[in-house]
């Protein structure tokens, strides 16, 4: 009895397995799916494609590391920050946490703040960041520096200025490396 009821369930685990199996292949099918005139079919909106893999810069001591990314105004009192990771667990003992950044010719001004890992970070008002760079005017850049005391992993915050008109947009490259404590 036991017998026929442990293969009855093992039949029912790898049935279902063989399903969701089944139900994958055919949505990633009807992703890839060309309509008729060429133009791709309407997207099928997953939990996968609503978080996007998050930006992490992992520093390395004696290496300058690079980033870059898009700017969008969002408007006075808001924020709309595009977060780079920067990952600074290697150096144990502390540090200084060198960025220079580099404002493209956009419309926008661009403002940076540098926040600790986990906090959540504010939708509007004034942020309350470890330290920051507000209003860099386009083709400006700016230097952040941020003494910290052990590794950690730091959010780098990059928006578009109050000060410009909301929707305007501007690119920013930076590059950033640890100095000794």
């Amino acid at each position: 009895m036991y017998r026929i009821i442990s293969i009855t369930l093992a039949m029912f685990l790898i049935a279902g397995v063989c399903h969701a199996q089944s139900l994958g292949d055919a949505a990633r099918a009807n992703r890839k799916q060309k309509s008729q005139d060429g133009s791709a079919s309407g997207k099928v909106i997953t939990g996968d494609d609503l978080t996007a893999p998050p930006d992490i810069i992992h520093l390395v001591p004696g290496t300058p590391s690079s980033g870059q990314g898009t700017v969008i105004a969002p408007g006075r009192g808001q924020h709309g920050y595009l977060v780079t990771y920067l990952d600074t667990t290697r150096f144990t003992s502390g540090g200084v946490l060198h960025i220079t950044i580099t404002v493209g010719d956009g419309a926008s001004e661009a403002s940076f703040d540098l926040f600790p890992q986990g906090l959540h970070l504010p939708s509007e008002g004034m942020p309350n960041s470890l330290v920051g760079a507000h209003n860099i005017r386009s083709g400006a850049g700016a230097k952040i520096d941020y003494r910290f005391a052990h590794g950690a992993v730091f959010q780098l915050a990059a928006e578009g200025s109050w000060n410009s008109k909301a929707g305007d947009t501007n690119t920013y490259s930076f590059v950033v490396d640890v100095g000794n404590p």
